[in-house]
């Protein structure tokens, strides 16, 4: 419905106080508002298994208002625990992308992160309404179904022009907008302005390598971002 409140966050990559504190800064109700997740809620980050359980109760209290759109990340998780030829090369990708730091979390609360691979099965590639679209990576075509999968959670392409996108994975200093390959804008925190209708907006800001987290909020056809200082100390980051 366009008159729902939508609060968007992305990359979360374990970062459980800066979501809580970047909710609470983003006003969010929860039995009203409906929340998108931009996808990598696991791997990299101090408290992985404690993002798992809050998005978990959310999901479970709010239903199909909140999305969990699938990332790079749980698609590598979920490729080396599934029964497969290639499991071996799998989790090895999977490691090298700070997997087992994702094994570990859960074995420290007593789980396996396989005994949830079906709740996180159940996380699209995409979400899309009349005024958006949302995928983790970026697309090439505004019909989200024309886009590969390796597209939608891989891809980093920033020369979009097609129906509004909202995005993650790439982490910049700063909120991005995009509209082809030559234009370009830094998106100011805490100043509504009117959303756009065509272009990409990218808010992964590198939260779990030292920056910042950012969210947004979408009401009617305005929005604002807003972020939360990171407490990760690190300093890979992209501008």
């Amino acid at each position: 419905m366009q008159s729902e409140r939508v609060v968007i966050i992305t990359d979360l990559h374990g970062c459980y106080e800066e979501c809580r504190s970047l909710l609470e800064k983003l006003d969010f109700d929860s039995t009203r508002d409906r929340l998108i997740n931009l996808g990598d809620t696991i791997d990299r980050g101090p408290k992985i298994y404690e993002v798992f359980g809050f998005l978990r109760n959310l999901k479970g209290e709010m239903g199909d208002r909140c999305v969990l759109v699938r990332g790079n990340h749980e698609q590598m998780m979920l490729d080396a625990t599934k029964d497969s030829p290639n499991k071996r090369n799998y989790k090895e990708l999977w490691y090298m992308n700070s997997g087992e730091k994702t094994v570990y979390a859960f074995i420290n609360h007593k789980h396996k992160i396989a005994e949830f691979r079906d709740w996180y099965e159940q996380m699209p590639y995409y979400y899309e309404d009349d005024r958006f679209v949302c995928a983790h990576a970026c697309m090439k075509d505004e019909d989200p179904e024309k886009n590969t999968v390796e597209t939608l959670i891989w891809g980093r392409d920033t020369d979009y022009t097609g129906k509004l996108l909202l995005t993650g994975h790439t982490p910049y200093k700063v909120p991005l907008y995009f509209c082809g390959s030559d234009s370009v804008g830094e998106i100011t925190e805490g100043m509504w302005g009117r959303l756009p209708g065509k272009g990409m907006i990218a808010l992964d800001t590198g939260c779990v390598f030292g920056n910042r987290l950012t969210g947004m909020v979408i009401e009617g056809d305005r929005f604002k971002v807003e972020s939360v200082e990171s407490t990760v100390i690190s300093n890979r980051l992209r501008r």
